[in-house]
């Protein structure tokens, strides 16, 4: 009888491990792959693979969304300067930044994932910031301010004699 005892008490530690170690699992598999974090300077959006429709993410935070239906995706909505240099001689610079209430029109011309790598979205953002229309015709981006290349420069009378 003491040995029968044993023998289900071994079964039952492998039965409570092995559900532990396959919850522990399923939690890991479910975060990695139905769970995305934004970030309080992001603007989120779910992109709904069946209908093509964007739902944007009100809220900062953890997002969970079914793979297979949704993708989620994030923008940098900081402000950025913007500028073009030569010889290491900056000719013009903007202060930009993007406007969420273009996301429609973002991801038609570029594409849903356009925006998730900084250096992508600035590319892009440059672009239109210094074209014929300076962005004006381009309604996800938003320029906040024209940056001269003398700009915030204090006035000195090296300054005066060379003008």
């Amino acid at each position: 009888m003491k040995l029968k005892s044993v023998f289900n008490l071994k079964w039952l530690i492998v039965l409570v491990g092995g559900s532990i170690g396959l919850g522990v699992l399923g939690l890991a598999a479910w975060f990695m792959f139905w769970v995305t974090f934004v970030d309080n300077y992001e603007f989120g959006f779910a992109y709904d693979k069946f209908t093509g429709k964007i739902e944007p993410i009100e809220h900062t935070g953890w997002v969970s969304r079914t793979p297979w239906r949704y993708s989620v995706h994030t923008i940098d909505l900081r402000p950025y300067q913007l500028s073009i240099s030569a010889n290491s001689r900056v000719l013009n610079a903007k202060l930009v930044r993007f406007n969420p209430k273009g996301i429609d029109t973002f991801v038609e011309w570029h594409g849903r994932s356009a925006g998730d790598k900084l250096s992508d979205l600035q590319e892009i953002l440059k672009c239109y910031a210094f074209d014929r229309a300076e962005g004006r015709d381009c309604p996800f981006l938003t320029v906040i301010q024209e940056l001269a290349p003398g700009q915030g420069m204090p006035d000195t009378k090296e300054t005066k004699v060379a003008q």
